[in-house]
């Protein structure tokens, strides 16, 4: 692109660290596999893009390569970065891949990777090994930042199939291709002010990286789709943002192959968006967050619970046990969960709304279909409790709306406020830091 005046009003810098773990230890995001690592099939990182307008407002991306973002590890990344670089934490996002070829960090009152003594506390030296490096993540890409233009494309990547099937027994956790999908892919270009270098490729897709079931540190396809990228355009690094793909996995599975292929797939997805017509992107910056309170179904009560424990299903005894104490230590269970949304707006150019928790896919749809373009929708943000579904995914159950509350802290479902509880708080966001019409 030629030189205009969106190459005289940003900075940006940017940071690639890699978080591979130093030795075998537990691995997140199957329950079934209880053995430690056995090596690295591709180095995990955490990558920045740091940009600053003209008013000196700053934002920072980091994506990483982690099953979750959990809530005390955001809370105290953004206080080390607000008191380190005076980073307020509604300017950071930090977005996790959700490959389920990383390690474990989260210590969690109901366990379900069932750690011993010495996996606990490998847990607790990689959170806080996790925690310092994200840190200077955002102080690296902060250091780096120099003179660029921003540029806003968007593609589309057809690996991502809906994995809800409805069944005359309920909904099947199998391909379905009828189902919602999310297929944009978003771009937002760094370059040089003279539009000679490429410096930095954020991007996203919504889809489960869960192509590969091994014992082995990777990235998945989002991974190779980085790597790619960043043969192609050496200069350049490439962050990758989940957007909501709680409901979307690519298929088949379980081959290296096939997941090379995935990733190289949405990388040239990328390509494509990079070669497109780009639209320029001015500031100013702006960014808010806001917490909404979502409500839970009414909680099992205590002889609900005591029922429960003679479950021949593991993870219900385990929830149950949980809850008990909780009634045990509390008197009452909680009645609803704090669910934090980020929106940052791009002048009036771009304006981006980052979910939490694994975001079922029509969450993206309904915000697009409300809010209209450029809007870019992200999941797996700043926080993670569980799958969000939609009140239809609420009746309908399965998998992400029913059966996966005993994988979690939580108390019972999500009641069915909460489709309408996230929409209109994460609308109203958006739109405070949208376009000037909008707000």
């Amino acid at each position: 692109m030629n030189e205009t005046d969106a190459s005289t009003e940003w900075l940006a810098g940017t940071a690639s660290v890699d978080i591979t773990p130093s030795e075998p230890m537990r691995m997140a995001g199957y329950g079934a596999r209880e053995e430690p690592s056995e090596g690295t099939l591709q180095p995990l990182h955490a990558k920045a893009i740091a940009l600053e307008d003209e008013k000196g407002t700053q934002f920072v991306a980091v994506g990483v390569e982690v099953l979750a973002i959990s809530r005390p590890l955001h809370a105290e990344i953004t206080a080390v970065c607000a008191d380190r670089y005076d980073l307020p934490a509604s300017h950071l996002l930090l977005n996790a891949s959700h490959t389920h070829c990383g390690p474990v960090y989260r210590e969690r009152k109901t366990e379900v990777f069932s750690l011993n003594d010495e996996e606990r506390a490998q847990a607790r030296a990689y959170r806080s090994f996790l925690i310092e490096t994200l840190v200077e993540t955002v102080g690296e890409a902060l250091g780096d930042l120099a003179p660029a233009s921003l540029t806003y494309s968007h593609s589309r990547c057809g690996i991502a199939m809906n994995r809800r099937l409805p069944l005359e027994e309920g909904i099947g956790f199998q391909p379905y291709p009828d189902g919602p999908v999310d297929h944009d892919v978003p771009v937002l270009a760094v370059e040089s002010p003279d539009g000679e270098t490429l410096r930095g490729i954020l991007f996203g897709y919504a889809c489960h990286p869960t192509s590969l079931f091994i014992r082995e540190w990777s990235g998945d396809w989002a991974g190779y789709a980085m790597d790619h990228l960043e043969e192609v355009y050496p200069e350049a690094t490439a962050v990758f943002v989940q957007g909501c793909g709680g409901d979307q996995k690519a298929y088949p599975q379980r081959d290296l192959g096939l997941t090379k292929h995935y990733g190289k797939s949405l990388a040239t997805a990328v390509r494509s968006a990079l070669v497109a017509k780009r639209r320029e992107v001015h500031g100013p910056l702006r960014c808010v967050k806001e917490e909404v309170a979502l409500e839970f179904e009414e909680p099992p009560s205590r002889a609900d619970l005591e029922e429960r424990l003679e479950s021949e299903e593991r993870y219900e005894r385990r929830h149950a046990e949980h809850l008990l104490g909780e009634l045990n230590e509390h008197g009452e269970l909680p009645r609803s969960h704090p669910y934090p949304i980020q929106a940052i707006g791009f002048g009036g150019d771009l304006t981006m709304v980052a979910l939490t928790g694994e975001v079922l896919v029509s969450y993206s749809l309904k915000l697009k279909e409300r809010l209209g373009g450029p809007l870019w929708v992200a999941g797996y943000s700043n926080n993670y409790m569980t799958y969000i579904p939609t009140v239809d995914d609420l009746y309908a159950r399965g998998y992400e709306a029913d059966r996966f509350v005993h994988l979690t802290e939580l108390p019972a479902r999500f009641d069915h406020s909460v489709e309408d509880r996230v929409l209109s708080t994460a609308t109203a966001l958006a739109r405070r830091v949208g376009p000037p019409d909008e707000r």
